[in-house]
């Protein structure tokens, strides 16, 4: 029995660490996007878009791929810009009208920088390189994005004479590049390797409903059979003061955990807003100015709720470490238990972030 309830017990910490640990990356986040508007607005743009990048592997959110793009136009990397851009017309279908207008031109400007280049080979499973890049099989059913300027191809098969061929790409013109291999011994020992692209994964961010409290204390009193309150076998469990001073501690301590964690959720909320209004192209600039202003102080709000959340969490953890062991170190021996005759038996839940519930029982 002791062993369960201190694996209960291990999970339900678990559960209350989990929703702090995802704060605190939410918290970082803030911090990189905030670092990232600094160094754009300081014409740092390599700087800007490296926070920009941590900020959203740590909170995925669509309005960052669109500081990700300014900074690659700027960095002139149309390709990555355009990769970014599109991607957020996807991901954000609700968007303001004003904002995927807005979006949608600097897409048709980019599309004047790039070249969109057709390859066909005969035969089909050929190996296929631009640029000593990635490898690709053919046929390819899609045209390639190229930045303008000289690129080298390489053709191979097994049976053929390989065929490398350099051409040149415009910005906004299309290029189209057919190539049948002829038959006949490869005169390159180096076969090209083959490699296999995997699109890496958009992770998302999970939502916690409020959890409901409930409290319950049934009192049972003692029957007049005196073996029906006595103790089993295996020994029973009692419920003493200082464990119940610990536990009551520990309980206050998590309930000022959820509270300030869920006021540090709104202050994110008022932050992703603010970024989405200062990136709003149909507000005015002193709107916009006003948006960021908004989403600074947001975040100076959100980080003070999240280091109080922190500050309950660890109390937590620490009360309920000593929540049990008070519990194992008060218990009495069986000739003291046996000796106590009718008992009252008691409960106590808790809520915990997830909505699941501390459970404390025991007799007195």
């Amino acid at each position: 029995m002791k062993s369960s309830f201190i694996g209960a017990l291990a999970l339900v910490l678990l559960a209350i660490a989990a929703p702090a640990l995802a704060q605190d990356a939410r918290d970082q986040a803030r911090q990189n996007f905030g670092a990232g508007v600094e160094a754009f607005e300081a014409g740092q743009y390599e700087s800007a878009l490296t926070s920009f990048q941590e900020a959203y592997r740590l909170a995925p959110h669509p309005s960052v791929r669109v500081n990700m793009a300014n900074c690659y136009e700027h960095l002139r990397r149309p390709l990555e810009a355009m990769f970014h851009y599109e991607h957020f017309l996807t991901e954000s279908p609700d968007a303001p009208p004003a904002q995927r207008a807005e979006v949608e031109e600097a897409l048709r400007s980019l599309r004047g920088q790039v070249g969109e280049v057709t390859v066909r080979v005969v035969p089909d499973g050929a190996l296929v390189r631009i640029d000593e890049a990635e490898v690709r099989r053919t046929p390819i059913l899609h045209t390639i994005r190229m930045v303008p300027g000289s690129h080298l191809l390489e053709v191979r098969a097994e049976g053929y004479q390989s065929v490398r061929r350099e051409f040149i790409v415009e910005g906004g013109q299309p290029a189209d590049i057919s190539i049948r291999l002829e038959r006949g011994e490869d005169t390159v020992a180096e076969p090209l390797p083959v490699v296999t692209a995997v699109a890496p994964a958009e992770e998302g961010g999970a939502v916690a409903a409020e959890p409901d409290t409930a409290a319950q204390i049934d009192a049972d009193p003692g029957d007049e059979n005196p073996e029906t309150n006595a103790p089993s076998d295996s020994g029973g469990y009692v419920l003493t003061t200082p464990t119940i001073i610990a536990g009551a501690a520990t309980g206050a301590f998590l309930v000022g955990t959820v509270i300030t964690g869920i006021l540090a959720l709104s202050a994110n909320g008022d932050f992703d807003d603010a970024v989405a209004r200062s990136n709003d192209p149909s507000l005015s600039g002193p709107e916009r100015a006003q948006a960021r202003q908004d989403g600074l102080d947001a975040q100076s709000s959100a980080n003070t709720l999240s280091t109080l959340t922190d500050v309950f969490l660890v109390a937590t953890i620490i009360g309920a470490g000593a929540t049990t062991a008070l519990f194992f170190l008060t218990q009495p021996d069986d000739e003291e238990h046996a000796s106590r005759g009718p008992r009252i038996r008691g409960a106590m839940a808790a809520a915990t972030p997830d909505g699941g519930a501390i459970v404390l029982s025991g007799e007195f």
